[in-house]
């Protein structure tokens, strides 16, 4: 029965808090990337994470695009979610503060790494599928990537109007993402935290 109910309430946390965690990095990459806040995938996603970022950037104010309440906010949901999952495993008494935020940041970071990771992809095939669409969610995909792949074009020499630049892009975030991999194994790192 306990099993029954642990399992129950691991299937109703992790979701929750996975698609929390979901929207304030993509909120924070937005920010960070300059996507436009007329989108009305920006405003949207404001709307729904300010209950949870804008309390912590009232105390942590942000740059012009850096957001450190957002990015705050990311850290301490995946340590809730961290303190939730040992207590519903029974092994809350194993929970580590600094522990837990160092998995966090870690988780964050990963999370953050596969959200461009992905949003590349989808830039990759909107580009094929509906090159000239002007849909919201394919500007704000747009303006999210497009800050990371510039300067590699910049770099890459002129192809005959290929783009290499998103194969070099998902180098370096495989790069990043094994790095983050072994350093969670590194500190011991369990598998329900989020974004590894």
């Amino acid at each position: 029965m306990n099993s029954a109910l642990t399992d129950i309430g691991m299937t109703i946390v992790q979701p929750l808090f996975s698609l929390a965690m979901l929207l304030i990095a993509v909120r924070f990459l937005a920010q960070l990337c300059g996507v436009s806040g007329y989108n009305p995938i920006s405003m949207t996603l404001r709307r729904v994470t300010n209950v949870i970022v804008l309390p912590l950037s009232r105390l942590l104010p942000s740059g012009n695009r850096f957001s450190p309440g957002a990015l705050l906010a990311l850290i301490l949901i995946q340590v809730v979610f961290i303190a939730l999952m040992l207590g519903l495993v029974g092994q809350l008494d194993a929970f580590n503060v600094l522990q837990a935020l160092i998995w966090s940041a870690l988780g964050a970071a990963g999370l953050l790494v596969s959200i461009i990771f992905y949003s590349v992809i989808a830039m990759i095939v909107v580009s094929f599928l509906a090159p000239q669409s002007s849909h919201p969610a394919v500007e704000f995909i747009w303006e999210l990537t497009e800050p990371v792949m510039a300067p590699l074009r910049q770099v890459l020499p002129p192809m005959g109007g290929l783009d290499f630049s998103p194969i070099i892009l998902f180098i370096a975030l495989n790069v990043v993402r094994v790095s983050l991999g072994h350093m969670a194994v590194a500190v011991g790192m369990p598998r329900f935290v989020i974004g590894i």
